[in-house]
């Protein structure tokens, strides 16, 4: 049984990666012939190790409300991903940005319902007192068993949509930016965020999925299949909520962009 709790932002608590797994990963990733995503992972989990040893605190995580000396890095074939994970809630950048953004999202939005693909536990108590709906097709912990790209609701059937890196493990994306358009009321919000290159024009599309789940890696041009969509497109950088605390949260410039589309 697959459940949100074996997601990323599941307040559950990182530990360390162990040395005999560390060997035992790097070496899978050589024989796969995958030497520069070993590479990556290798560098990042000795940058973990030192930061582990820091003893002042200089990272805040907005959503399990602790105080840290250090948030993980991570990793993948494109890049090391540096203070990534909160070690207390397995947050990832993107989710302490976006716990922000749906804040002030909602200050504006008075009681919407809401329908929110993929969800993470730790936004659940942000959303309590609405009506918030959530939804997948694999996990069994879900409100709605639902396809995005064909989507089981009526017609404009809710306020705001949040879809938080779901678009690069499906198929067509386009399809389900079609259905996330139909079901989205007038005057209502869609806030999606997918991985990609911000300094790069154009979307990479891959033959088949990655060693991810993932279809494409995103660029710019994604900005303008969504303005064929919507009437409005804001896109929000999410570092500018970086340092709104006594410490950083983490975040990356031009990194974790989220698109806010509005449809009249």
């Amino acid at each position: 049984m697959k459940t949100t709790k074996d997601n990323p932002a599941a307040f559950k608590k990182v530990l360390p990666v162990t040395l005999v797994r560390l060997i035992k990963k790097t070496l899978k990733m050589i024989l796969n012939r995958r030497v520069i995503k070993a590479r990556n992972f290798l560098t990042a989990e000795v940058l973990n190790y030192f930061a582990r040893k820091g003893k002042s605190n200089q990272f805040y995580c907005n959503l399990c409300k602790e105080e840290s000396s250090y948030f993980f890095h991570t990793s993948n074939e494109k890049r090391i991903l540096r203070n990534s994970i909160c070690p207390n809630c397995s947050s990832r950048k993107r989710h302490r940005g976006l716990f922000e953004e749906y804040k002030n999202i909602l200050s504006d939005l008075g009681n919407p319902k809401i329908l929110h693909f993929a969800p993470e536990p730790v936004f659940y108590k942000l959303f309590q007192s609405y009506n918030y709906v959530t939804a997948d097709i694999e996990l069994d912990d879900v409100d709605l068993k639902l396809n995005i790209q064909k989507i089981d609701c009526n017609s404009k059937s809710y306020k705001l949509i949040l879809c938080n890196h779901v678009l690069e493990h499906v198929k067509d994306d386009k399809k389900a930016i079609d259905e996330l358009e139909r079901i989205l009321q007038p005057s209502g919000i869609l806030l999606i965020t997918v991985p990609g290159d911000w300094t790069r024009d154009k979307i990479v599309e891959y033959s088949k999925a990655d060693g991810n789940g993932h279809y494409r890696d995103y660029g710019l041009d994604f900005i303008e299949i969504l303005k064929k969509k919507f009437t409005g497109v804001e896109v929000v950088d999410l570092y500018k909520y970086n340092d709104i605390y006594n410490y950083s949260i983490g975040l990356t410039p031009n990194h974790d962009l989220a698109f806010v589309c509005h449809k009249t």
